[in-house]
C-alpha cells in the first residue's frame, strides 16, 4: 500500500511541477507579447531561412539588385515585430509586392481600434511561435516531394491488428499471442523503414499541424467578420486534422513521452498522419496557400500596427495618375534622428552634391517609402503623393571577378536593367552616381544620352550626379536639386537638406585639407584644379 501511494504522490508532484512551469511560461510569453507592441525591434537572427515563401513567387516586383540596393533586409528587420515564422514570410513576401493585401486598410482600422483583440491575437501567434519547422513549411505544403512509404495503403489494416489478435487469447491463446507479436513486429519495421524516409519532414508536418489549430484559434479570436470568412474557408478542408499531433521521435526522457512514442508506433500513427495531411495537401492547393496567407497577414498587420508607433510620423500615401513625386516631411525610416525633407517633383530629377552630404540616403529614402507606400499603405512622411508603379534602382554597383565582369560592365548591365523596365512605362527609377567608372569625357556623354531615353519614357527619374556639367545639358529636361555642406576651421557640417537648383560650390580639395591631406599636396590639387578651368 506504502508503494503505491508514494508513486501516487510522485505522479501527482510531477504533474504539479509540469503544470507550474506552463504557467510561468505563459507568464513569460504575456509579458513579451504585451511590451512588444510599439516598440523599435533590436533583435539580430540570421535570414537564410526566412524568405522561403518569397522564393516560391517566379516574378517578385522588387528583383533583387533592387532589394540588395536600398538594403531591404535592415527595412525588414525594422519592421519585423512578427511573432510567428509564418508572420516572418508572409512580411518578407509582402516586401516584394507592389499593392497591399486583401482587405488591408480594413484589418488595420479594424485591430487598431481594439488593443486588447489585437494582444489577444498575438498571444495566438506567439504560441505558434518560430520553431524550427515552421521555416520549412513554405517547401513542405507548397513544393512537396512525393515520398513512396512501403505497404502504405495496408497501414489503417495493419494499425488495428495487434488489437484484433489480442481479441483471440481467450479462445486461442498460443495462435494469439504469436500473431499479436508477428504484428507488433511487422508494425515496428513497418515504423522505422517509413520514418526513415519521411524524418526531415517530421518537424515541418507538426509546425503545418499547429497552423491549423492556430487558424482555428485566430478564428474564434478575431471579430472582423470578412477576415473570419476567410479563416473558416481556408481551414474548412483540413478540419480533419485539427487537434491531431506529430512525434519527433523521442527515444528517451520522461515515461509519458516514451509510451506516447511506443503507440505512434505500434499503431503507425505518425505515417498514417502523414499521408492524410498530404492527400489534403493535394487535392486543396488554393486553399492551402490561402490559409497560410491569411495566418500570415494577421501577424503581418499588428506588426505593421507596431511599426507606424514606432515612426516619429507616418502617413497614407495619395496614389494619383500624374507622373510625380510630392512629398513633405519625408524621411528614411532605418534612421533614428532623421532629417526630414519636403519637395514636388513634376519632372525628371538630377541631384547633385559632395560626398556624405545625403544625396545616396535620400534616394534610398525616396525608393523605400515608394516600396512601403505600395505594399503596406504606410509611408515615412507627413504626407506623400505618387503615382504606383515598379521601383528600380541602379545604386551599389559592383564588379563581379569570378565573372570577370569590370565595374563598368556591372554599371552598363544594371542601366540596362533601367532602359528595359522604362520602356513599359509608370516606373519610379533611382540612379545613384551614374556611369562613374569610366573617363570624364565619356562618361558625360553616355550619361547624358541614357538620361535622355529615360526621360522620353513615361517614367519618373532621379539621378544623381557629381558631374555638374550635366545640369547644363539636360536643364530643359531635368529638374536640379542639391545638397550642400558648410566648411568650418572645425571641419565640415551637412545639414542633409534638400534644396532647388544645381549645387555650385567645390570643395573636394579643401576637404583634403581638413582631413589632414598633406598642405604641399593640397596646394599643388588647387594649381591643377586652376589649369583645368583656364583650358578650353
Amino acid at each position: 500500500m506504502i508503494p503505491v501511494l508514494f508513486l501516487l504522490l510522485l505522479a501527482l508532484a510531477a504533474l504539479a511541477g509540469m503544470a507550474a512551469g506552463g504557467v510561468s511560461y505563459e507568464k513569460k510569453l504575456r509579458r513579451r507579447v504585451a511590451g512588444q507592441f510599439g516598440r523599435r525591434p533590436e533583435e539580430d537572427y540570421p535570414l537564410e531561412d526566412i524568405p522561403a515563401y518569397c522564393q516560391l513567387d517566379p516574378a517578385p516586383a522588387i528583383d533583387h539588385t533592387t532589394w540588395a540596393d536600398l538594403d531591404m533586409d535592415l527595412v525588414f528587420r525594422r519592421l519585423n515585430s512578427c511573432q510567428s515564422s509564418v508572420g516572418e514570410q508572409v512580411l518578407y513576401a509582402q516586401l516584394h509586392r507592389l499593392s497591399p493585401p486583401d482587405h488591408w486598410e480594413e484589418l488595420l482600422a479594424h485591430l487598431e481600434s481594439r488593443p486588447q483583440e489585437r494582444e489577444a491575437l498575438w498571444l495566438v501567434l506567439a504560441r505558434l511561435g518560430k520553431r524550427k519547422g515552421g521555416y520549412s513549411l513554405p517547401g513542405f505544403l507548397f513544393t512537396p516531394v512525393e515520398c513512396q512509404l512501403p505497404l502504405a495503403p495496408l497501414y489503417p489494416v495493419l494499425a488495428w491488428l495487434p488489437l484484433a489478435f489480442l481479441l483471440l487469447l481467450p479462445f486461442f491463446p498460443w495462435v494469439g499471442v504469436g500473431l499479436f507479436l508477428a504484428a507488433l513486429c511487422a508494425n515496428v519495421i513497418l515504423y522505422y523503414l517509413g520514418k526513415r524516409r519521411i524524418q526531415g519532414d517530421l518537424d515541418a508536418l507538426g509546425a503545418f499541424l499547429s497552423l491549423l489549430s492556430t487558424c482555428r484559434k485566430l478564428e474564434n479570436a478575431l471579430t472582423l467578420p470578412v477576415l473570419r470568412e476567410e479563416l473558416d474557408a481556408a481551414l474548412s478542408p483540413f478540419r480533419p486534422l485539427l487537434g491531431r499531433m506529430v512525434g519527433t521521435g523521442v527515444s528517451g526522457g520522461a515515461d509519458w513521452e516514451l509510451c506516447r512514442e511506443y503507440f505512434r508506433l505500434l499503431t503507425l500513427r505518425d505515417l498514417r498522419l502523414y499521408r492524410r495531411s498530404q492527400k489534403l495537401m493535394a487535392a486543396y492547393p488554393g486553399q492551402l496557400r490561402a490559409l497560410f496567407e491569411a495566418v500570415g497577414l494577421v501577424d503581418l498587420a499588428i506588426a505593421a500596427l507596431s511599426f507606424r508607433a514606432t515612426l516619429p510620423q507616418w502617413c497614407r500615401p495619395e496614389f494619383s495618375e500624374e507622373n510625380a513625386f510630392v512629398f513633405t516631411g519625408l524621411f528614411h525610416p532605418l534612421l533614428r534622428d532623421p532629417v526630414e525633407n519636403s519637395g514636388r517633383f513634376t519632372k525628371d530629377v538630377l541631384l547633385t552634391g559632395s560626398n556624405a552630404s545625403g544625396k545616396s540616403t535620400f534616394l534610398k529614402a525616396l525608393a523605400v517609402n515608394a516600396i512601403l507606400g505600395q505594399s503596406l499603405l504606410t509611408c515615412a512622411a507627413k504626407g506623400c503623393r505618387f503615382r504606383p508603379g515598379p521601383v528600380l534602382t541602379s545604386m551599389a554597383v559592383r564588379d563581379d571577378i569570378s565573372a570577370g565582369e569590370s565595374y563598368f560592365m556591372a554599371e552598363v548591365r544594371s542601366l540596362i536593367r533601367l532602359t528595359d523596365a522604362a520602356r513599359q512605362g509608370r516606373c519610379l527609377l533611382l540612379i545613384d552616381e551614374i556611369l562613374r567608372g569610366t573617363n570624364t569625357g565619356e562618361r558625360l556623354a553616355a550619361s547624358q544620352a541614357v538620361l535622355e531615353e529615360l526621360h522620353r519614357r513615361d517614367c519618373l527619374c532621379v539621378a544623381a550626379t557629381h558631374d555638374r556639367e550635366l545640369t547644363g545639358r539636360l536643364g530643359g529636361a531635368y529638374h536640379n536639386y542639391h545638397f550642400q555642406e558648410t566648411l568650418t576651421e572645425e571641419g565640415v557640417q551637412f545639414d542633409y537638406t534638400l534644396r532647388e537648383g544645381p549645387a555650385n560650390t567645390q570643395n573636394a580639395i579643401r576637404l583634403l585639407g581638413l582631413l589632414g591631406c598633406a598642405p604641399g599636396t593640397v596646394r599643388r590639387a588647387e594649381e591643377l584644379a586652376k589649369q583645368g578651368e583656364e583650358t578650353p
